[in-house]
């Protein structure tokens, strides 16, 4: 289960790349230029480090290694239960401020805004993963064995 957690809880991508593509990769698909590339490979390895209380160089080094997320936390000491539960904090933080910039910015209501909060707030306690229906792309750690990258 925390292998599905890992590769689909951890943020949403309300811009519709796959935190992300699953898989180490950066899921920009084959539009994406090379500074998109390196864009978002980087912030993805700077989001792991932080959840990890890593550093940037330690998420690359078993990234070239092809550990896991979950092999990465569990070398830092961190459980899976521990593990589930920082993800599922950095995404919720994510979800909201992606929900705030749609308000802001005039796309939704803060009553709809709410609303999408609370339905994806309950797939994620209930392990169903990030949400379903329109816009409930995955952006997950990316960090299990795909071969994206």
């Amino acid at each position: 289960m925390l292998a599905v957690v890992i590769a689909g809880v951890a943020l949403a991508a309300a811009s519709g790349s796959a935190v992300f593509a699953h898989g180490w990769g950066f899921g920009l698909g084959s539009n994406a230029t090379p500074e998109e590339i390196a864009q978002q490979q980087t912030e993805r390895f700077q989001e792991q480090a932080s959840l990890l209380g890593a550093t940037v160089n330690e998420v690359k080094d078993a990234w070239a290694q092809g550990q896991t997320l979950e092999e990465l936390a569990n070398a830092k000491g961190i459980t899976d239960e521990q593990l589930q539960e920082k993800m599922q904090a950095a995404r919720k933080t994510d979800m909201q401020s992606r929900l705030k910039t749609l308000v802001e910015k005039g796309v939704v209501t803060q009553a709809q805004a709410d609303q999408r909060l609370k339905v994806m707030e309950e797939h994620i306690a209930s392990g169903d993963g990030p949400g379903k229906g329109m816009g409930g792309g995955t952006r997950g750690m990316g960090m299990h064995r795909g071969m994206d990258l």
